[in-house]
């Protein structure tokens, strides 16, 4: 499928750009921001499983076959919370981390990038050794230990490029507390973390942490402001974005419209109060774990639903169209149905309601979310660059509550192919005119209903067709991945 002749004079002015001496406006969708480069690891996820139950292994082929069909580029090891208590050469938590016994350490890592092409981020223990908190008597002890287990990464052939200094100090609890007492506590140890790293991995990216305040936590709100540009020798800061921090979760009697509208009017708030300071401090941003949202209803019905996905793909479509975030990791691979795959067919937790929901899913099964995450990792497999789009002429979304908010998003990837993922988040058909787009093929994901449940992959519509261009319909509640040949 070739792409038309019109995208030359698009290139020459950037991709999308308004050139009006060459280019109709309507010729192709409007530039809502910057062209900017997308890193070849973009797209990632948390590997985490010793909360899992049951535990599963990463060199379970179930496993790495959703994490291929997702078309996830980098994993987290080995997670999130657990990092902070991993014993490396065991391949598993200290007791002080109260976590089940896994048995998944380097080689296993290893194996799994070998088996999936996937690249690692290592979440490294600056709190624990020999199960026991890490202080000034035993640090140095603790930095030699991390370094020895990059060595050995290293000596397996994986890269050890990326590295996180820790997961989620800004909430407290009486480990945190005690290994430090405040932020700034943080910091002063993390800069001779940093110059230790950095004099013996050079072209290390290193990445702090910075944290979304939660009105329920005062550590929370204190902790930017101490650590953000603090630390020397870090490139990046990590953001965990689960939205019930900002709006509480989703609560009886919400609409499914209006949980929709929570992704576009929580990242307002994300945005202007920490993605725009940490760009002010000419900071990366590596947002090591999302989620979607928190369901808080009576029977979690919103849980397991195409409106998850839905959520969650609009997640990744606003991370791309930010030129300061590198990269991205789902939380988790497994064990949620907001994770990539589910793993217990059965139940799950629901952390709001502190109770087991059922839910009935086929084992080793993309849930609804890494169906749509799957049209997204296909795209960005070929893509170097991104800008995000903007559809003044299609209809708003008008929930009873909450704000209104656009039917149509998207983000053009450019590279070796000319991509364009569109998500459709009203309840109709919406008609798009671009010739400019060109030739190529339309692949749309979409259900019925919001509401729709997704217990496999076969429960909603995947549909292919050829496209031109013109006079081109977004089915309703859909992803859609337009691609055409440059």
């Amino acid at each position: 499928m070739k792409i038309a002749s019109l995208l030359a004079p698009i290139a020459a002015c950037g991709l999308f750009a308004v050139c009006a001496t060459t280019v109709a406006q309507d010729t192709v969708p409007k530039s809502a921001g910057s062209r900017h480069v997308v890193s070849p690891h973009f797209f990632g996820i948390n590997i985490e499983n010793s909360y899992s139950d049951p535990v599963p292994s990463w060199e379970d082929p179930k496993l790495q076959r959703a994490i291929k069909a997702a078309g996830i580029e980098t994993i987290r090891f080995p997670g999130g919370d657990v990092g902070n208590y991993w014993e490396w050469q065991a391949g598993t938590v200290y007791p002080l981390g109260k976590a089940r016994k896994t048995q998944d350490g380097l080689s296993a890592l290893a194996e799994l990038a070998r088996a999936t092409g996937t690249y690692p981020l290592y979440n490294i223990n600056v709190m624990t050794l020999n199960n026991a908190l890490v202080g000034k008597t035993n640090q140095q002890q603790a930095i030699v230990d991390q370094l020895r287990m990059l060595e050995a990464a290293h000596g397996m052939g994986l890269p050890t490029q990326d590295i996180e200094l820790g997961n989620e100090f800004y909430w407290s609890s009486p480990d945190h507390d005690r290994a430090f007492p405040k932020a700034a506590d943080y910091a002063a140890v993390m800069n001779e973390w940093s110059t230790q790293i950095k004099h013996a991995y050079p072209d290390a990216r290193i990445a702090s942490m910075a944290s979304i305040p939660a009105s329920g936590d005062a550590r929370t709100g204190a902790w930017n402001g101490a650590v953000v540009g603090k630390i020397h020798g870090v490139e990046a800061v990590t953001l965990h974005r689960y939205d019930s921090i900002v709006d509480g979760g989703v609560w009886d009697g919400t609409a499914p419209e209006a949980v929709l509208g929570n992704v576009f009017s929580d990242w307002e708030k994300i945005v202007s109060g920490e993605v725009v300071p940490i760009e002010k401090a000419k900071l990366r941003i590596w947002v090591t774990e999302f989620g979607g949202l928190k369901d808080c209803t009576s029977n979690a019905h919103f849980t397991g639903t195409w409106l998850e996905a839905l959520y969650q793909a609009q997640m990744a479509v606003q991370f791309l169209s930010r030129s300061s975030i590198d990269q991205i990791e789902l939380y988790n691979v497994m064990g949620s149905t907001a994770s990539l795959m589910f793993q217990n067919t059965s139940a799950y937790w629901d952390t709001c309601l502190n109770k087991n929901i059922a839910f009935h899913a086929t084992p080793g099964d993309l849930t609804a979310t890494g169906q749509a995450y799957a049209l997204i990792g296909a795209a960005l497999k070929q893509a170097e660059y991104a800008t995000p789009l903007a559809f003044p002429e299609s209809p708003s979304v008008h929930p009873k509550t909450g704000a209104s908010y656009p039917s149509v998003t998207g983000v053009a990837l450019t590279g070796r192919d000319n991509q364009w993922i569109l998500l459709n988040l009203s309840s109709k058909p919406v008609e798009l005119h671009y010739p400019g787009m060109g030739q190529g093929n339309m692949e749309s994901l979409y259900a019925p209903a919001l509401t729709t449940v997704v217990t496999s992959e076969h429960g909603l519509t995947h549909a292919t067709r050829g496209f031109d261009g013109r006079d081109f319909l977004l089915p309703p509640y859909s992803v859609t991945r337009v691609a055409g040949k440059s």
